[in-house]
């Protein structure tokens, strides 16, 4: 196993300070520090191991996170062009327990159910097992082509409503504008599903609701984690963050042009037209 980021134990020491106690929950490091989860829990650590070695007890023993275990997932696919075998679990951290998924293919299946990883089946045209070393899985890779959203009329517009404006967005799965933040997450999940992101190779690890910045993305064309916060309106008088703790914001309408971080204004690259 690799040794603990430094960065990371001196942080979680930072952050108890800040709480004022010597015992963190991973929740409240996740809102006060600066590493996402996946960084935690990168090369197989855990939550128990950093906070050892900065000298802060745990509140209570958490389990680590599905998607934790789907982004080693796909480390792993990356790292041995083939999925991994069972003895292999250990190197690449998918040591989950056997009440979540009770085998490895049972784990892998559910991963290509949720669209992360592509299906051994449908890459080979036939049944395959997770240790079998066949020259097919060898050369297995892991697609990065969208789904195609189904050529179909826009839905109409809902019966019973008090909303008057209703704008359509030309996106496949959100057709209608959003009208607040919620709106903004569900239309952005879509766009980097579809690959559609103004040209950003975006994934979505984690969302977050509340206080904290709102979603952990991975930027494929420059390899690495960046925080997004997720705004329907950019304006001045609405922020409440640090810029310094975000690497992009994701706003509908941008009413803040000179803003210090880069924003992506979803109505502005969309062909929004009246219904």
């Amino acid at each position: 196993m690799n040794t603990l980021n430094a960065e990371i134990v001196d942080d979680v020491r930072r952050v108890a300070r800040k709480v004022g106690r010597r015992e963190l929950s991973r929740s409240e490091y996740v809102q006060h520090g600066r590493f996402s989860l996946y960084q935690i829990y990168d090369g197989g650590h855990t939550w128990e191991q950093y906070c050892k070695a900065a000298g802060v007890a745990t509140r209570r023993k958490e389990p680590v996170p599905e998607e934790v275990y789907f982004s080693r997932l796909k480390g792993a696919v990356e790292t041995l062009g083939r999925f991994p075998k069972v003895s292999e679990r250990k190197r690449f951290g998918l040591n989950f327990s056997k009440r979540r998924y009770p085998t490895l293919k049972v784990f892998i299946d559910r991963a290509a159910q949720l669209g992360i990883v592509v299906s051994p089946n449908q890459q080979v045209g036939r049944t395959v097992t997770c240790d079998e070393a066949s020259p097919a899985m060898d050369t297995w890779h892991e697609s990065t082509q969208a789904t195609p959203a189904r050529d179909h009329p826009v839905p109409p517009i809902p019966g019973r409503t008090g909303r008057k404006k209703w704008e359509r967005t030309g996106v496949g799965g959100f057709p209608y504008a959003p009208q607040d933040e919620l709106g903004v997450a569900a239309l952005f999940a879509v766009l980097c599903a579809q690959g559609k992101l103004a040209g950003h190779e975006w994934e979505i690890l984690e969302l977050r609701g509340g206080k904290g910045i709102d979603a952990t993305c991975y930027d494929h064309a420059e390899h690495k984690e960046i925080r997004v916060e997720l705004k329907h309106r950019l304006s001045k008088a609405g922020w409440n963050h640090k810029v310094e703790d975000l690497d992009y914001v994701v706003c509908w309408e941008n009413r803040w042009p000179d803003f210090p971080k880069p924003v992506i204004v979803l109505r502005n690259m969309l062909s929004v037209r009246d219904s």
